[in-house]
């Protein structure tokens, strides 16, 4: 049997051949509908041109009869109830955002958009020269973990604890043990605002904060904070710089957050009766949306409200393009982001501001970066993690590493050269007849 499906705004044209014998259908609609008497069965019936039925089921593929008789034109008669795709589009292997390494405990731990699960692997696993799939330490994973379009993680080593948040559907942070594994409910679960990507810890303050796309803002909640707990402050306005923020640190040495902005702003929004529109907050100027360049803000750990960053990093000169996630490394006064729009990792003055070139970047074909949505800094071992989005993979270079390198290590998700979707959030699906594509925003 050979089966062939064509969508295209709303008509399904369905080419049935069993046995020699060609069914085709311009709609899934019935020619006739039969009277509640009729005799057996008719679900597998189809009929003819002529008017005559034929039971789909009883026709054998390769039969005598069917090979003699020529293909003729039938109109179908839909089955209905639970049938399986003719085929999909999706990728089965776990796709990398979030990542934050533990190197205590030496775990490494990923958030998985695409199979929307939380996996972790032995921090010292993973080999350049090898192409196979990279053996999991653990993977939270069904219904009950309330994992869903997940983006960014955090680790907690002392209590061996990890955080991942929702961005975009479920909007919750969710909380586990270490040794949590397969459909394991949070610990913890709470509600959080519209888009959150990002998610950062300071065990000094005992408290959690997580960026908010949609709002430009970031929310701090105490670290135990559970189901619709209020936040303890929160960081947003036109004159905090924000916009659009991604990736999170919280640098508790140097008691600073570190936010990576996309760039898109948008002022709040009023509920006036007839509809939305944009107001200014109370003391704060016009909040009508813009675009602006990318940047890295630097803020007070206790800042609040609409307050300006201690430090900006924006401009040209700095090759931000769609940073992601960030980190910072206090030891040695540097920050990384993962710059997803060019497929590098730059690395800045932890101090520097305004218009700045980056001191070092990981960039080019030896380095494997594609796409890169996470990075985190481990300075006991003197490395440097970053996590791919676009090809199953997360790597690890020197801590000091720069230009065209290639990784110490390798880990993957699936086999090596194994194709990617690339879906994010496909939320629609639209069909070219002309180009025979279908095209999918994510």
């Amino acid at each position: 049997m050979t089966a062939r499906l064509l969508v295209m705004f709303g008509v399904i044209s369905v080419s049935l051949v069993f046995g020699g014998r060609q069914f085709s259908s311009a709609s899934l609609t019935n020619t006739e509908e039969h009277s509640s008497d009729d005799e057996g069965d008719r679900s597998c019936m189809a009929r003819t041109e002529s008017g005559e039925e034929v039971c789909i089921d009883e026709l054998k593929l390769g039969s005598e009869q069917g090979q003699k008789e020529q293909a003729g034109s039938y109109k179908a008669k839909p089955l209905g109830g639970d049938i399986p795709a003719i085929r999909s589009i999706v990728d089965p292997h776990p796709a990398f955002v979030g990542i934050a390494v533990d190197p205590v405990n030496d775990v490494l731990v990923m958030a998985d958009t695409n199979r929307k699960s939380v996996v972790s692997y032995d921090r010292r696993l993973g080999q350049v020269r090898s192409d196979e799939t990279s053996e999991r330490r653990r993977q939270i994973i069904g219904p009950e973990t309330n994992i869903g379009f997940v983006a960014g993680v955090a680790v907690d080593p002392g209590r061996r604890e990890l955080y991942a948040v929702n961005n975009d559907i479920e909007d919750t942070m969710m909380v586990w043990s270490y040794d949590s594994e397969g459909d394991a409910k949070p610990s913890r679960l709470l509600a959080v605002p519209h888009q959150a990507w990002g998610v950062a810890l300071s065990p000094s303050r005992n408290e959690i904060a997580v960026s908010i796309e949609l709002q430009s803002a970031i929310v701090i909640y105490r670290r135990e904070a559970i189901g619709l707990e209020t936040p303890v402050r929160y960081l947003r306005g036109a004159q905090t710089g924000m916009a659009d923020p991604h990736g999170i640190y919280w640098d508790d040495q140097n008691k600073e957050l570190a936010v990576a902005n996309h760039g898109n702003f948008r002022g709040l929004l009023k509920n006036t009766g007839q509809g939305c529109e944009q107001v200014a907050a109370a003391n704060v100027p016009d909040e009508g949306g813009r675009f602006q360049p990318p940047s890295i803000t630097f803020y007070r750990a206790t800042a609040k409200g609409d307050e300006k960053p201690l430090r900006t990093i924006q401009g040209t000169r700095t090759q931000l393009d769609w940073p992601m996630g960030i980190d910072v490394d206090a030891a040695h006064d540097e920050v990384a982001v993962a710059n997803n729009g060019d497929n590098s990792v730059l690395i800045f003055r932890r101090t520097a501001t305004g218009d700045v070139a980056p001191l070092r970047t990981l960039r080019g074909p030896r380095t494997g970066i594609n796409r890169p949505m996470g990075v985190s800094i481990d300075t006991k071992n003197n490395e440097i993690w970053v996590s791919n989005f676009g090809d199953h993979t997360a790597l690890v270079f020197a801590r000091e590493a720069s230009g065209n390198a290639t990784p110490k290590r390798i880990i993957r998700s699936a086999p090596a050269g194994t194709a990617s979707s690339g879906f994010g959030n496909p939320m629609a699906v639209a069909y070219d007849s002309k180009r025979e594509e279908i095209l999918v925003p994510n």
